[in-house]
Formats: structure tokens, C-alpha cells, sequence
């Protein structure tokens, strides 16, 4: 079966895309892709795998998207390039890359006159997350991208795919419910599980940490912005720390360009100014590193319909490194922690700040409950047991 895969990103930093890639190609699947070549980037081979890249500044890339929805030239150009990257590999199923690429993969399909069915890999809720990215926000950029036409255009672009790929359950079942068009078995849930044996490559590296360990750490993973809860983690954290209860503040990640005044001004009040660490960027192989000398890990997502569509990486990756997970009341994320008895979850302030403080003070807890997270990650949320689900999905669909 030779399967492309179209995924409007470069290819190398994309893990989601990667581990089903290696999942389908171990399973015997020819896979081929086509994806973007950003200017000025270079790109090691990927073993066994034929990539097609289209050469394009990532300004040029961004500004096509921002127009999508009043000029679809984005649409146009991957439409075109499907055309020929279907007849030139002579692809049997095509594997694409989000609810917005549905429509552009369905035209390059019909282009190619050969009728292959698509499968459409959903990373999010993208319909409700684009109304709350900053580039879609103000008058002027509103009115350009139109993020609420997406809500009216999803029904239409979830016909195309002959099957369906979601982050989990809970997101499968509220597409279910919303549209009655489509059908249990068109579904497959593909969590953003860890490769168990990356991770055993990255723990045997030696890494110095960039913070000094001298109380218990409180550590934040990820994206640092108010729609991923973490005003609300470092308000808890001042109020833990002016009931006088020792431990600090390590926090991971980009902060976004709105938030970032506000996040210094909070970070830089007295009381807790000495007890949080900001750090811009790790490695991801640096991460096992910062989880060993961490103590308790945030999951504090603000719950909405983006939120409710899966459990973020992060959490995995928490759970992976024998931590306890303090997280929010997101769905699914919610139901995985409640279910291996792997964290403790908040529904309000009150409770967030209950959770840190009893965290803190039993250590006894946070060890059971990390080592519940790891073999719930070792017997079941890893990449060798999910790809198997994938297969399945893939074979049973391409074959009806």
C-alpha cells in the first residue's frame, strides 16, 4: 500500500506526524510525503521515506494562511502540488494533516482522477482554536481571517475523508454527537503518546539542569500563556508560598508575545521573585533531566472545547517521568489522571491551590502517584501500544 502523507509543516520537528509515520512504514506501508522546506533550514533524510518538499519562506508560508479564508491561494498551491505528488508516486491513500488541509487534498485527489480515499488526521479542535489565536484577534485581523467561518465549514470538510484520526475519545464522541453524518468506525483515537525507546535514549544522556534544586520544585512544561492556565499556576504558587510553605516555581517554555508583560510583572512580585525560574527553551531530550529534579508538574489549561479535544503532551511526558500531575478539569485529560490515580485535579483556585499545598507536604502521595502515571505509560500510553489501534484502523478502512 503506498500511502502520502501531506502535512503543511517541515516534517523534522512535527513528532505527532513522525511517530505515525514509523508506525505505518513498520507495518509494511510504502510511505511517501509531501511537506514545506522553510528557507534558510537544512533537513537531515528520513531513513525509508521518499519526501517531497516545497521550498518557501516561512513569511510567505504565513502570510498565505493569514488570507486563506477571503484568498485561497493556500489552498490552491497544495491542491496543485497534491495533484502531481498523487500521479507522480502513484499513491494508493492519501494521510492528511489538518481539518483546514481537508479540502485542498480532496481537490488534488479529484485533479488526479484517481479515486483514493483520504484519510484526515485531526490535531485539535481546530474550529474553536483558531477564534482564540492572537494572529486572528483585533478588528482588521479578524475581518482577514474569518476565524468564525471555520464553525460553518468544518460539517462540509469532515465529509471528504473516508476516515478519521482524533487526539481521543472524548473528541471522536463530541464530533459524533454534533454531526450525525458520521459513523463510530470512520473514527480512529491516536493519543500524543512517547516512544518509549527515545525516551530511554534521552534518560542515559548526561544533563545539568539550569536551576539549583534546594526546596521542592513545582514544574510547568510547555507554552507559557493565559489560555494554557499559567496565570492561574503562578497565583496559586504566591498563595502557597504566602501560607509559608517552602518549594519553587521552574517554568519551560515560549511565552507568547501578548502575554509576556503581564507574565514578568507577576513573576517579578516580592514574595516570589526569589522562588520562580524562568527558562525559554530546552531540548526535548533535555526534559527527562528537568523532570528528575522536579517534584510536582502543572497541567493548568483553561477548559474549553480546544482543551477538551485530548490530552497534551505534556502530560504524557509528566507521567513518563514518574511525576505527579496537577491539571485542570479538561475532559479528557481529567478521565486518564482519575483513572491510573496519577494526579490530582482542580476545578477551581480554591482547588488548585488545595492540590499544590497537599502535593507538597506528602511526599509519600507524590511518589505513588508518579510511579502510578509511569506504568500507566509503560503498560498502555505509549507509541508500541497505540500504533497497533492505527494499523488496525488502516488496514480494516483501506480495505472495505
Amino acid at each position: 500500500m503506498r500511502t502520502g502523507v501531506i502535512v503543511d509543516n517541515d516534517l523534522n520537528d512535527d513528532k505527532r506526524v513522525l511517530r505515525e509515520i514509523e508506525a505505518l512504514s513498520g507495518a509494511g506501508f510504502e510511505i511517501f510525503v509531501l511537506c514545506f522546506a522553510f528557507s534558510g533550514k537544512s533537513y537531515r533524510e528520513t531513513g525509508g521515506i521518499k519526501v517531497t518538499r516545497i521550498r518557501i519562506s516561512k513569511g510567505m508560508k504565513n502570510v498565505l494562511f493569514f488570507f486563506l479564508n477571503t484568498i485561497p491561494a493556500y489552498g490552491w498551491l497544495w491542491s496543485g502540488k497534491i495533484k502531481k505528488f498523487i500521479t507522480g508516486n502513484d499513491l494508493d491513500s492519501l494521510h492528511v494533516h489538518d481539518l483546514y488541509m481537508s479540502e485542498a487534498a480532496y481537490r488534488g485527489i479529484r485533479k488526479s482522477g484517481k479515486d483514493i480515499p483520504m484519510i484526515l488526521d485531526l490535531h485539535e479542535n481546530y474550529s474553536y482554536a483558531v477564534t482564540t489565536y492572537n494572529w486572528t484577534k483585533g478588528f482588521l485581523r479578524s475581518f482577514i481571517t474569518r476565524p468564525q467561518k471555520w464553525q460553518k465549514k468544518e460539517e462540509r470538510l469532515l465529509q471528504y475523508p473516508k476516515g478519521i484520526v482524533v487526539l481521543s475519545e472524548e473528541f471522536r464522541d463530541h464530533l459524533l454527537t454534533k454531526y450525525k453524518f458520521l459513523a463510530a468506525t470512520r473514527f480512529c483515537a491516536f493519543p500524543n503518546v512517547p516512544d518509549m525507546i527515545q525516551l530511554d535514549d534521552f534518560k542515559a544522556k548526561a544533563v545539568n539542569v539550569a536551576f539549583e534544586k534546594k526546596d521542592p520544585v513545582v514544574f510547568y512544561f510547555g507554552v507559557v500563556a493565559e489560555r494554557r492556565g499559567i496565570f492561574n499556576a503562578i497565583d496559586a504558587f504566591a498563595e502557597v508560598i504566602s501560607k509559608g510553605y517552602n518549594a519553587d516555581l521552574v517554568i519551560v517554555g515560549p511565552i507568547d508575545k501578548k502575554d509576556r508583560d503581564r507574565f514578568f510583572e507577576m513573576t517579578g512580585i516580592p514574595g516570589i521573585r526569589s522562588r520562580v525560574k524562568y527558562i525559554p527553551w530546552i531540548d526535548l531530550s533535555e526534559l527527562p533531566a528537568y523532570l528528575e529534579a522536579s517534584d510536582i508538574c502543572l497541567a493548568p489549561f483553561i477548559r474549553n472545547p480546544q482543551h477538551d479535544s485530548g490530552v497534551a503532551n505534556k502530560i504524557f511526558d509528566y507521567m513518563s517521568g514518574k511525576r505527579p500531575v496537577i491539571a485542570s478539569d479538561c475532559l479528557p485529560q481529567k478521565r486518564l489522571i482519575e483513572k491510573y490515580e496519577c494526579g490530582l485535579i482542580f476545578g477551581n483556585q480554591r482547588e488548585f491551590v488545595d492540590a499544590i499545598i497537599e502535593l507538597l507536604t506528602n511526599p509519600e502521595l507524590r511518589h505513588r502517584m508518579g510511579e502510578n502515571g509511569y506504568k500507566a505509560i509503560t503498560s498502555e500510553y505509549n507509541l508500541e501500544m497505540k500504533k497497533s489501534g492505527l494499523i488496525s484502523f488502516y488496514r480494516e478502512l483501506l480495505n472495505n
